[in-house]
């Protein structure tokens, strides 16, 4: 069985993989707006995911830029 959708936190995933409840996860909008989160629950940071689920993430292509969570890159691009 694989969990999709609404997935943020380390925690709730693995409570539910050690319950058997779920065999795998599957994650989009918190991979865009964090390539690294993987690598991040691996290293022990557990902390949620940053993302926010507003979608804005999709807006790019539709002007054929691409895709990119346009929360981060504003803060990017205001430091």
């Amino acid at each position: 069985l694989i969990l999709v959708g609404g997935i943020r936190s380390y925690e709730v995933v693995k409570e539910m993989v050690d319950k058997e409840q779920i065999d795998y996860i599957s994650l989009c909008r918190p991979l865009i707006r964090e390539p690294d989160l993987i690598k991040r629950w691996k290293r022990g940071n557990t902390e949620r995911a940053a993302c926010i689920s507003c979608n804005k993430c999709f807006e790019p292509t539709r002007a054929g830029k691409g895709i990119y969570c346009v929360i981060e890159n504003k803060k990017v691009t205001m430091v």
